[in-house]
């Protein structure tokens, strides 16, 4: 038999752990996605906040193509 462990359990109330907020790319591109275009502007904003950091991390890299996806199937206009 094993000895019980001196490790309190967490509280069976506690709430679970907040997500984190969006990033701004992340606010972008749902905009965009939302508005079903994407202005020039815009689109100055997104190569900024991309190159901004001189890499591009695995989140990034889901929202630009979730952006360039849906612009290839046309659900997302360029002005």
């Amino acid at each position: 038999m094993d000895a019980p462990s001196s490790q309190p359990l967490p509280p069976a109330s506690a709430p679970p752990p907040t997500p984190p907020p969006d990033s701004p790319l992340t606010e972008l591109v749902n905009h965009v996605l939302e508005e079903r275009y994407i202005t020039q502007a815009q689109y100055e904003t997104l190569l900024a906040l991309v190159l901004a950091g001189g890499t591009v991390d695995e989140d990034e890299r889901r929202q630009i193509n979730r952006l360039f996806d849906a612009i290839h199937k046309g659900r997302v206009r360029i002005r």
